[in-house]
């Protein structure tokens, strides 16, 4: 089966865009909630969508979070993520908030997932989406913080 544009878009096309502009920099958008880096990924693909973005700073990271069209299918994103350390932006991220549904119990859930070269790493469950950017932005940047800083020991972490 074919990958949906989103799929594409949040899987190869945004990864692409992060290596060629650097994530300080669509980090540097963000925090000034310009979407003008981003608008030629919208009009090659021919969707429609003015994204939300938002910038954070925990820890040692800088994150730059946008929204994406909401997701139809299973591994389609709600959001994705830029993220930089403060004092070495060579060291970068870029995650996406997925769209998981499971059969067994029939209920939607998110999975936060990571770019490793050319493959999806999926980090584990994601927080559930409330409709709210901020508050979700927030719940996923705190997600991703387990993924680049652990607080606490994940028996699923493959290092």
């Amino acid at each position: 089966m074919p990958a949906s544009a989103l799929d594409t878009i949040a899987h190869v096309v945004l990864p692409n865009v992060m290596k060629l502009k650097t994530a300080a920099t669509l980090i540097s958008a963000a925090e000034r909630r310009d979407p003008s880096p981003f608008a030629q990924v919208w009009q090659a693909t021919g969707l429609a969508h003015t994204p939300q973005l938002i910038a954070k700073e925990k820890g040692d990271y800088r994150f730059g979070v946008m929204s994406l069209p909401t997701p139809k299918e299973m591994g389609e994103a709600y959001m994705c993520a830029f993220v930089t350390k403060k004092n070495d932006p060579a060291i970068n991220h870029y995650f996406t908030l997925e769209y998981d549904y499971v059969l067994a119990t029939k209920q939607a859930k998110t999975i936060v997932c990571g770019r490793d070269g050319q493959r999806t790493v999926k980090h584990g469950d994601g927080p559930a989406i409330t409709g709210d950017f901020q508050a979700d932005a927030t719940a996923f940047v705190d997600a991703m913080m387990e993924v680049v800083a652990p607080t606490k020991v994940n028996p699923n972490r493959h290092y």
